[in-house]
């Protein structure tokens, strides 16, 4: 069904597009999770061209109303999911806890060192040799967090193995001797995502993340690793319970 445009308001065509998509919404015509139809077929509904559609596109993906992915197409956002801070926070049961659907990958593994803040974090002398590895967590096949986690060496050897086979730290760590590890200090901040982060979490560099920067400790009080993990700041929000705060975590 054609949609044509007014054109010669004062409103550009692009933004009336826009307009046109965020009353859909609204009205339930289209809703959280759909695939938005291709810009051709936008094109032919407005009559106009991909472009002048791209652009509408764009801007309300920069708002996060739309998730543009890439090879996949493009989405409606999803309802925001809550991610509980706690003494025992787990990527997995935070999502199974909401009935959606978690996965994990492995992106890339490698020897490192650490200084400063880290290697403190860590209680590791500066130029200490650490596992790093960076993770991508999935929401309901959609990415969801992108993170660094580095682990002191030669205590975690074969982590990356590990965590590739099972698809878990927690699993993981389990495998390496750690039955149980907790949240020694969370720090959280908002800011934009570097190019890197914004291309896992396929989002612009325009729209703001969350980053949650954690040291845990196993039973001992022992730090088992320290990680650095950002999460798309419209897909996520972070619940952090009063007895947390009681507790000193």
């Amino acid at each position: 069904m054609k949609d044509p445009i007014a054109r010669g308001r004062g409103v550009t065509v692009w933004r009336q597009i826009a307009e046109t998509l965020s009353a859909d919404l609204k009205a339930g015509r289209i809703k959280p999770g759909d695939r938005l139809p291709t810009e051709l077929e936008l094109a032919e509904r407005f009559t106009v061209n991909r472009h002048t559609v791209r652009r509408a596109v764009a801007t309300l993906a920069e708002q996060g109303i739309l998730r543009i992915e890439q090879g996949r197409g493009t989405f409606v956002n999803d309802k925001t999911i809550d991610y509980v801070l706690g003494r025992r926070t787990r990527f997995s049961s935070n999502l199974l806890a909401q009935g959606r659907e978690p996965g994990h990958r492995l992106i890339s593994a490698e020897k490192a060192t650490v200084s400063g803040s880290i290697a403190a974090d860590l209680k590791l002398r500066d130029g200490a040799a650490v596992m790093r590895i960076e993770t991508l967590s999935i929401a309901d096949g959609a990415p969801m967090g992108y993170g660094v986690h580095e682990f002191p060496l030669p205590r975690f050897a074969g982590i990356e193995e590990a965590y590739r086979r099972l698809g878990s730290l927690t699993a993981a760590l389990e495998e390496l001797g750690v039955g149980d590890y907790t949240r020694k200090v969370t720090r959280i901040l908002a800011r934009l995502p570097s190019a890197r982060e914004a291309e896992f979490l396929e989002q612009t560099v325009s729209r703001p993340i969350l980053q949650a920067e954690a040291v845990n400790v196993d039973a001992k009080g022992k730090p088992t690793h320290h990680s650095l993990a950002v999460f798309a700041g419209d897909r996520v929000q972070m619940i952090v319970r009063p007895e947390d705060l009681l507790a000193g975590v």
